[in-house]
């Protein structure tokens, strides 16, 4: 994917010679390059300089970059280093040679129960070391963010949301948490907690509802309507077994707890929730969900 003007230019960086754009984002350009220090190619991305001037903006950048280097996971997206030349912020992070599972279910439609019980396995073993060792919550897990690698690796990518809780002793982003309309968790949108990894989990269910079925839980709504479906205990997605019949009743159960509106009532944390992935890929059956409401409806 080459340049669309001639204002899309990389910053001149010391031995870093960069190749293509390989994505573009709301408020940056992500760039492969070649590295010459690590000899391997690298993901640079830049952000854009009409963002570079304000100092929000510029600050969630750099939270972003600061947590991706702590953050050591195979299923996380790693940064190395991060500066400012020229005025133009950027960081340099793995590049991962795949594609994104948005890309993916916009190619195939959607994916089988199998699949979604590895991608399940990856997001939650690497969001989980984020939230037990750095108390991070990803704050917006969607198909575009999440990808598989060459080698077949799956891997979180995009901490532009994220959040450090304060119970860490970290960083703390005192912005409102945003997030994607269609996967985003009710307590997200309420604003009036302090966000757990229980917020990833209810965004992680909203994803493989839609990986496994082909289309989001609420369809066709505009994005405010989107937000008011995922939090009124009385609009729930349909069954996913209605768009895929070879799903089976226990992940349907997964789905169902992972969605639930009150976090109270979903997986405590990631453990729980990889206990039942693990139950369900040996033909195994969770047990029932028991809380008063979730975003989807589960038919016995």
């Amino acid at each position: 994917m080459q340049p669309k003007s001639s204002d899309e230019r990389p910053p001149d960086i010391p031995g870093i010679r960069f190749i293509a754009i390989a994505g573009r984002g709301g408020m940056s350009i992500v760039w492969r390059a070649w590295h010459e220090r690590l000899g391997r190619e690298v993901a640079v991305k830049v952000m854009d300089g009409a963002f570079a001037r304000n100092a929000r903006d510029v600050r969630q950048f750099m939270v972003e970059s600061r947590t991706m280097s702590e953050v050591s996971h195979p299923n996380i997206v790693h940064a190395m280093e991060a500066d400012c030349i020229g005025g133009r912020y950027y960081f340099v992070m793995d590049f991962v040679s795949g594609y994104t599972f948005g890309q993916l279910i916009a190619r195939k439609g959607k994916i089988g129960e199998d699949d979604a019980l590895v991608i399940s396995c990856a997001v939650g073993d690497g969001l989980g070391y984020a939230w037990r060792n750095h108390a991070i919550v990803h704050c917006d897990i969607k198909p575009d963010n999440i990808m598989v690698d060459g080698d077949g690796t799956v891997k979180v990518m995009d901490l532009g949301l994220c959040r450090v809780s304060s119970v860490s002793g970290a960083i703390s982003v005192d912005e409102d948490v945003v997030g994607t309309p269609a996967y985003i968790s009710p307590e997200q949108i309420y604003g009036d907690v302090e966000l757990d990894c229980r917020a990833d989990i209810y965004s992680l269910g909203a994803t493989l509802y839609h990986l496994t079925t082909g289309r989001m839980m609420f369809p066709g709504l505009s994005n405010d309507d989107t937000l008011r479906a995922h939090a009124d205990p009385e609009t729930k997605a349909p069954d996913p077994r209605m768009f895929s019949s070879g799903l089976s009743e226990g992940f349907v159960r997964i789905l169902e707890k992972s969605l639930a509106l009150n976090r109270e009532e979903r997986y405590p944390g990631w453990e729980e929730f990889l206990a039942d992935v693990s139950l369900v890929a040996r033909g195994g059956m969770p047990s029932p969900f028991a809380g008063a409401a979730s975003s989807v409806v589960r038919v016995p």
